[in-house]
């Protein structure tokens, strides 16, 4: 019996595909029918560490809140009274103070119960601008005479040797003119609701008040500049330390000088009646 040769449609080649005209040879099966590898699936993301530092967030403002505000910085009280200066240091620091700017130097004068260093530096500062106020006036005295007829009457005749002991005896009597000038002037400071930190705060602006007197040295004009300057630092000082305005304190400067011109006008006018009663008989 002859064998046949296999037939293209033999059912034994049914599995078999078409061939790909470029894949090779005959036979091989097509690559994109090959079974491919699982695809690795992607690494996922690492979960955020839970000791990472968070991004800070600023607390909401408060809707009413204020800013502290610090204390003002107490101020050192006035060279003079400063511990650990030198005395030409103190001295040269609170004269600069109380001419170039007196309320500040007398903002930093301690209202404390004790009167050494205060009338200490009055005295020192009184003392040679009294002396030298005086040597100045009697040295032009003469030519005061010579301008001014009326100095020149007998009545008017002064002694030097009176005028100069009386400014020489300055470091005795000028206490006692302090004293009883401030606790007049602060009679007044009271009577206008002025003098509310005592009697030694006014005590105290009288006794450094008194480098006014320096001005003394200068001749001729020293002793006008003298009482002007004198009557700025009264003021200026007493404002400064009883803190209250400078309109209270110049009303209770000026209230005396006020009631003294007019009780002499009211004495003038008393005894002029009085010697036209006796001259009518």
């Amino acid at each position: 019996m002859e064998e046949r040769p296999p037939s293209p449609l033999d059912p034994d080649d049914r599995d078999s595909t078409p061939l790909d005209p470029g894949a090779g040879e005959p036979g091989e099966r097509s690559s994109s029918s090959a079974p491919q590898p699982p695809s690795e699936p992607a690494p996922a993301e690492p979960a955020p560490s839970s000791f990472e530092p968070s991004s800070p967030v600023d607390p909401p403002p408060a809707p009413y809140a204020t800013s502290a505000i610090p204390p003002p910085a107490e101020e050192p009280p006035i060279p003079w009274e400063q511990k650990g200066l030198d005395f030409f240091s103190a001295f040269y620091e609170t004269l600069r103070l109380l001419f170039l700017k007196p309320r500040t130097g007398f903002r930093r004068v301690p209202v404390a119960p004790s009167f050494a260093r205060p009338l200490g530096f009055a005295i020192l500062v009184g003392w040679p601008g009294i002396l030298a106020a005086t040597l100045w006036d009697l040295a032009f005295s003469r030519y005061l005479q010579s301008v001014l007829p009326m100095a020149s009457d007998q009545q008017w005749e002064r002694n030097p040797a009176v005028e100069i002991g009386f400014a020489l005896a300055a470091p005795i009597w000028l206490p006692v003119v302090l004293f009883l000038g401030a606790l007049l002037q602060h009679l007044f400071l009271m009577m206008v609701g002025a003098g509310k930190r005592g009697f030694v705060a006014t005590f105290r602006v009288f006794c450094y008040a008194q480098a006014a007197a320096l001005l003394g040295l200068i001749p001729l004009i020293g002793g006008l500049l003298s009482l002007i300057w004198h009557l700025v630092l009264q003021v200026v000082g007493l404002s400064a330390v009883h803190r209250v305005s400078v309109g209270r304190v110049l009303l209770a400067v000026l209230l005396p000088v006020t009631l003294c011109c007019a009780c002499l006008i009211l004495l003038v006018a008393f005894g002029a009646a009085w010697l036209g009663w006796l001259k009518n008989g």
